[in-house]
């Protein structure tokens, strides 16, 4: 990703319109998806208002224009029009795997984020920015997103894959600081065991409202309905997409997702079946995951607004059972609001203190 990404995340000015012909579209679509006019070629995708579902619109509009496809990581990876120019430029998108740098920051030890169900890392960036822009952030999304990848099947190979990503960035000598939103939770509290074990220095191990298993409740269309209602804003009889055969299904979904508007009108099916996938790669494991003990510490950012929880949960959803230690820090929301705006900013103060609290964690 190269030095050019030092400086993404200061306080740039917003200098002009675009130096060349790639920038100047760049920046054309970008006022038109972000609904401004003051967008220059080094302010920050994700800081002018940019999400998950734009950032989709915005991989399209780069394939139309440009014949270059871009994930969510090379994205995530250059976020400002210059940085995007530079991909274009050379014709094609760089694949980082599953690493992707959210935050240079400016020192201290980073801050890793695994991915939950969905296996994509764009909800972190928002949690980055509220920690502080100058605390480094990266995250790591799941394999299998990609086409040719392979899903894996268990969280401990998972968790395996990452570490060796990880291990690529990771400064020498510095503590291991794992978060995670949902299943990620999960993810990083199996990292900092297996980490753990192997002598090495963990520090904030934090639990953004995860729970001690996921259980889908017995029905075979979790991961579909999940989907459906999260991510594409849908209400669709589950009987009649499970008559369909996967191609037909995923065509329909991405026709009905682009007439509800949470799609783009050439979003490929391709992507939306590897999307689905994913969901029940994921579901498949966690179900398979069985909690091992863990010697240490770990953080649970608990939900105040449990209205959504079918039944009485203990304030550490559990994690008392396995850990040394279990500590409870609430945030407002429930567990989908927790990372929007207006909560997301409370999370990231609340991440950021925990974390001052770890030994070393500002070195």
């Amino acid at each position: 990703m190269g030095e050019k990404m030092a400086n993404r995340e200061s306080t740039l000015p917003s200098s002009g319109v675009g130096r060349d012909g790639v920038e100047l579209q760049l920046c054309d679509v970008w006022r038109r998806l972000l609904g401004r006019d003051d967008v220059g070629i080094h302010d920050d995708f994700f800081s002018l208002g940019g999400h998950s579902l734009l950032a989709i619109k915005l991989t399209v509009e780069v394939r139309r224009l440009f014949q270059v496809d871009l994930t969510a990581a090379d994205l995530l990876s250059a976020a400002t029009v210059a940085e995007l120019a530079e991909i274009v430029r050379r014709g094609t998108a760089d694949r980082p795997g599953q690493l992707v740098r959210i935050q240079a920051g400016s020192g201290g030890s980073p801050v890793y984020a695994l991915p939950p169900v969905s296996g994509t890392v764009l909800l972190y960036p928002p949690i980055a920015r509220a920690m502080g822009l100058d605390q480094p952030f990266w995250a790591v999304q799941s394999i299998g997103l990609l086409p040719g990848e392979e899903p894996l099947t268990s969280l401990e190979e998972i968790s395996e894959a990452f570490i060796e990503q990880l291990r690529t960035v990771h400064p020498e000598g510095a503590e291991w600081n794992l978060i995670g939103y949902s299943m990620g939770g999960l993810l990083a509290y199996e990292t900092a065991r297996r980490l753990r074990e192997r002598g090495e220095r963990v520090g904030l191990v934090g639990l953004l409202d995860t729970r001690i298993t996921v259980d889908p409740g017995g029905d075979p269309d979790f991961a579909l309905r999940a989907l459906l209602w999260r991510g594409l804003k849908l209400e669709l009889d589950i009987d009649w997409l499970r008559s369909l055969d996967p191609e037909t299904r995923a065509a329909e979904l991405v026709q009905r997702a682009v007439a509800a508007g949470t799609m783009p009108a050439d979003f490929d099916a391709d992507r939306l079946r590897r999307m689905i996938d994913m969901y029940q790669f994921n579901l498949d494991a966690l179900a398979a995951y069985r909690v091992g003990s863990y010697d240490g510490t770990v953080t649970v950012f608990r939900v105040t607004d449990r209205s959504m929880e079918g039944g009485t949960l203990p304030d550490d959803l559990g994690w008392g059972e396995y850990a040394a230690r279990a500590v409870v820090c609430d945030v407002p929301g429930d567990h989908f609001t927790m990372v929007e705006p207006g909560q997301v900013e409370v999370l990231g103060r609340r991440l950021r203190e925990q974390l001052a609290l770890v030994p070393g964690a500002a070195a």
